[in-house]
């Protein structure tokens, strides 16, 4: 995809992440710039998470979804208590824990998963980029409590 269509459609679905959707989700916005929407989702108890999701050629292709720290180091390991859209093992590509979640490209991307292609969720409800950010948010939520 031509970098400038992929830029149109990354910056139109960000300009719908509203302030009080981050402020009542406990989100923190670090950075919101093509290619790149990185989010610290936030919790009063548990440790934070943070995903930055890299958008380049979005959405002929999925994001690539990394898992941090807040302070934007990768994970070692998949975070504590997570469901199972958290895989802990090492992704063939990075080495490291990945989203093993439909709209993930380490998903699409996976042996276990060739079957499922990108081409049959994109443009469907959910898939965008705020709902797959949602989706993220909510198993992460479902673990932590």
């Amino acid at each position: 995809m031509l970098e400038q269509l992929s830029r149109a459609k990354f910056e139109g679905d960000v300009r719908r992440l509203s302030a009080r959707t981050v402020a009542h989700r406990a989100w923190t916005v670090v950075s919101a710039e093509y290619p790149i929407l990185d989010v610290i989702f936030g919790h009063a108890t548990a440790e934070p998470l943070r995903i930055r999701m890299i958008c380049d050629q979005w959405n002929d292709l999925p994001p690539s979804i990394e898992l941090l720290s807040t302070s934007g180091v990768h994970l070692r390991s998949a975070p504590p208590n997570v469901g199972s859209i958290f895989n802990g093992s090492a992704h063939p590509s990075t080495g490291r824990p990945f989203v093993c979640m439909r709209g993930s490209r380490e998903f699409h991307t996976h042996s276990s998963h060739l079957g499922e292609r990108w081409d049959g969720y994109r443009g469907k409800s959910g898939m965008d980029l705020l709902g797959i950010l949602e989706q993220l948010w909510r198993g992460w939520k479902r673990a932590v409590g």
